[in-house]
């Protein structure tokens, strides 16, 4: 509400226009618009009680409210208490939100030409506006600090509470508020009032609501930082579903959801959270999108590993995309103080792409941002202009299919085993864990398929020649028949977690037996490729706590399986990475300890030292490069940080993005083409890599890729593309007796190729040896053979 001077019709309308033309390159490439007001924190739902001209506390602020009630778990000071953004802020009430509402929907109708709707918010927390509601007349909905041992931490409001009598009248309750009303029946009653009345189209549940009341934190209603509480799972589950049940029966409008900072995975074990039941019986416009926790600790991993696990399955049809320009409310506007204008947080997750029940692939339907004006009420316009062009741009080369690694994920296989036994909720934890510590350590991971939709893929050739990242859980029955199709047709699997989560016939496949488990700091012994670093320690150890990583390491390699790493406790020794064939498996371990109190109140999971311990997840990257997809770092020692990326296809290119967090690390790849020549860059190659500096956005592209022996600078740039009925031409550069690969669009009609000492600068005029070798690609791929020197690829 900040950028509106005033609630005069004048005012109004003239701030919705400004905001309208700001975005207006972006909305132009869209079917429709949604504005989503974010008024206060959701208490003016919650007192709404039809008086028009009741007046409403607004988030007019900078800083933390409610301060009074000792809500948070930091330290309260003058500096970061709640103060009014300008001195006169003026009132508002019901009459104006209407007005208000109306007035968007008109302008923005009128200005772009699309439907615009509107929506309204929720928030559980207490940092937007003052919610006496909360925290003075109903603090029994409010999950406490201590609750389940968790410590200190934010209250937010619990979705499965219930309230207390209040005698007062309100909309949905004109004679009181019965003792014992569920909450979620309160809420979805208000809301539906609310949102007729005052004209809007849809309602947002922020922070985690309606999935947990610890949306900030691992730990949870089951899991408390020592131990899953596994006698809890079912009830916490079932009254998760109650709150929406009864929500969804008294509110009919769509809602879309926030969701909590992690995954599927990480909820279900931490909170009990019955996502997949959630999105049965919810009608959710879209699943939580992904979180804004990257510009917030810097931890892009768990961004990507929760955004891609909560769209393997959709209640819908599509799925969201969110990036955090402005904070209304704060002092941090990321896209200026985080991101320093970079796009990366653009480009690497709208890169993200899932296979829907029919094996095609899908990409975010909806693009959203929090927030266009900042805690000041500005309206820059360079914000809709620079955030606007990368988003397009991200959207010309959005996947169009599979990417070279596919995450396989048991969203079915999960929720069935929590109910069957919720001992099983600590698995999950894990894998989601595991999986996102090997993003952080460069594993490109960008397309999800849940095995649900599995059958699908196979039948129409989605995941044919792909590498499939696959938890263990899913190597039983009809899953692992799909995957023995998937690998008789040249893909590779890459399982990983416990072997005793597998079948029989999973682990033969994987080549393992079980034997005594072993745990606690153990030794590491691998010749995988690792990284370069200047300083790595001499010992390497994998710390291993069974609590945190579904158990101890049992695994023993079979004598056929190739033992890639294994771990050691003094004579005990244990399979750690395994190959046989086109299978591999790597057992994986928590890269955090448990979350002890500590003398203040506060529980921490702390991330394991990288100068004392190996990277437990950067070993599936290793085993990854063992079946063609090799993403090596050069560092400067154990803690320097690597990039956070994907690969995905578009128009049969492949195309990088990413996040390198410390640009002194340079980054390496091979792939099953051979080492990726990026257009526009150059790139060292030596040892069948290739090595690029790269500044904090990796956004490239790749359709040269070349093997040879001698090391040497390959370069590809862009060229006009000439002859005038050519569409597009590239130049490499830098081979010597080399095995070079070209893709072209599959649709490509002709394609014309100039090779070695010809390959110079096409002037007008000049006579250059080109020939058409349209009738040689095959696929896709131009194959070309002891390439020496420099080519020109052109086509139309």
């Amino acid at each position: 509400m900040k950028p509106f001077p005033s609630w005069t019709d004048d005012d109004l309308e003239a701030t919705a226009a400004t905001m309208f033309d700001q975005w207006r390159d972006l909305v132009g490439a869209a079917e429709s618009a949604a504005v989503l007001l974010w008024i206060a924190d959701g208490s003016e739902i919650l007192q709404w009680d039809l008086d028009l001209d009741r007046e409403v506390t607004w988030a007019s602020s900078v800083g933390f409210s409610n301060t009074e009630y000792d809500p948070y778990p930091h330290a309260v000071t003058p500096d970061n208490t709640a103060q009014p953004f300008r001195a006169d802020v003026p009132t508002l009430t019901y009459r104006d939100i209407r007005r208000l509402v109306a007035a968007i929907r008109r302008v923005g109708e009128r200005s772009l030409g699309v439907p615009v709707t509107v929506g309204a918010t929720f928030d559980p927390g207490p940092e937007f506006a003052t919610s006496r509601f909360k925290y003075e007349e109903h603090p029994e909905i409010v999950a406490g600090d201590d609750e389940q041992r968790l410590g200190k931490l934010i209250r937010m409001i619990r979705a499965n509470s219930v309230l207390h009598a209040d005698e007062r009248a309100f909309a949905g309750y004109p004679d009181g508020i019965p003792d014992g009303t569920p909450f979620g029946e309160f809420l979805g009653r208000q809301a539906a009032s609310y949102l007729a009345e005052m004209g809007f189209d849809y309602l947002w549940l922020s922070n985690g609501f309606g999935f947990s009341a610890y949306s900030w934190t691992p730990l949870g209603e089951t899991y408390n930082g020592d131990e899953f509480l596994a006698d809890r799972v079912a009830g916490v589950s079932a009254t998760l579903l109650e709150f929406w049940r009864g929500f969804l029966r008294e509110c009919p409008f769509p809602i879309e959801v926030r969701g909590t900072n992690f995954s599927t995975g990480i909820d279900l074990g931490g909170d009990a959270v019955p996502t997949r039941e959630i999105y049965a019986a919810g009608a959710f416009r879209n699943p939580p999108p992904n979180s804004p926790w990257g510009p917030l600790n810097e931890d892009f991993g768990i961004e990507m590993s929760g955004y891609l696990s909560r769209i393997a399955e959709v209640p819908s049809d599509g799925f969201l995309f969110r990036f955090y320009v402005n904070d209304p409310w704060f002092w941090q506007n990321p896209w200026w103080d985080f991101y320093n204008r970079e796009p990366f947080d653009i480009y690497l997750p709208m890169s993200v792409s899932r296979l829907d029940d029919r094996g095609a692939v899908r990409t975010a339907s909806d693009v959203q941002f929090l927030s266009i004006d900042t805690e000041r009420g500005g309206l820059d316009p360079r914000a809709g202009r620079e955030v606007s062009g990368h988003v397009l741009r991200a959207l010309e080369s959005a996947p169009d299919e599979a990417g070279p690694v596919v995450w396989v994920y048991p969203f079915d296989e999960y929720a069935d085993d929590a109910v069957a036994d919720p001992e099983s909720v600590r698995h999950p934890y894990f894998e989601d864990w595991y999986l996102t510590a090997a993003i952080n350590a460069g594993t490109p991971v960008n397309t999800v398929a849940s095995t649900r939709s599995l059958s699908a893929a196979v039948a129409v050739g989605s995941l044919d020649g792909r590498v499939l990242v696959v938890p263990t859980r899913a190597l039983r029955g009809t899953v692992l028949e799909l995957l023995e199709t998937l690998t008789a047709r040249g893909a590779s699997v890459l399982a990983y977690g416990p072997a005793d989560r597998a079948d029989d016939r999973g682990r033969r496949l994987l080549g393992l037996t079980l034997a005594a488990g072993i745990e606690g700091d153990l030794e590491l012994e691998t010749a995988l490729d690792a990284d370069t670093i200047a300083s790595a320690r001499v010992r390497r150890v994998v710390r291993h706590s069974s609590t945190l990583s579904g158990g101890a390491i049992r695994e023993i390699a079979a004598p056929d399986a190739t033992v890639l790493a294994s771990v050691r406790s003094g004579s005990e020794v244990r399979a750690y990475a395994t190959r046989q064939g086109p299978w591999a498996w790597v057992r994986g371990s928590s890269t955090f300890d448990r979350a002890p109190m500590d003398d203040h109140g506060f529980r921490h999971s702390r991330p394991l030292d990288p100068r004392e311990f190996e990277e437990a997840g950067a070993v599936l990257g290793r085993v990854l490069g063992e079946l063609g997809v090799s993403c090596r770092f050069t560092r400067r020692d154990p803690s320097s940080r690597v990039a956070v990326q994907s690969l995905h296809r578009n128009g049969n290119a492949i195309w990088l993005n990413g996040y390198l967090a410390d640009t002194t690390t340079r980054a390496r790849y091979r792939l099953p083409l051979g080492a990726p020549v990026f257009t526009g860059l150059e790139g060292w190659y030596a040892d069948g890599h290739t090595e690029y500096s790269f500044g904090k956005t990796l956004h490239a592209e790749a359709r040269v890729f070349v093997q040879q022996h001698d090391a040497a600078t390959l370069t590809c740039r862009e060229l006009s593309p000439y002859p005038y009925s050519m569409t597009r031409t590239l130049k490499a550069t830098g081979f010597t007796d080399a095995r070079v690969t070209v893709t072209v669009p599959r649709d490509a009609a002709r394609i014309i190729l100039v090779r070695d000492d010809q390959a110079a600068l096409n002037l007008i005029g000049d006579v250059v040896a080109s020939r058409d070798v349209t009738a040689e690609v095959v696929d896709g791929r131009l194959a070309l053979e002891h390439v020496t020197g420099s080519i020109i690829v052109s086509w139309s």
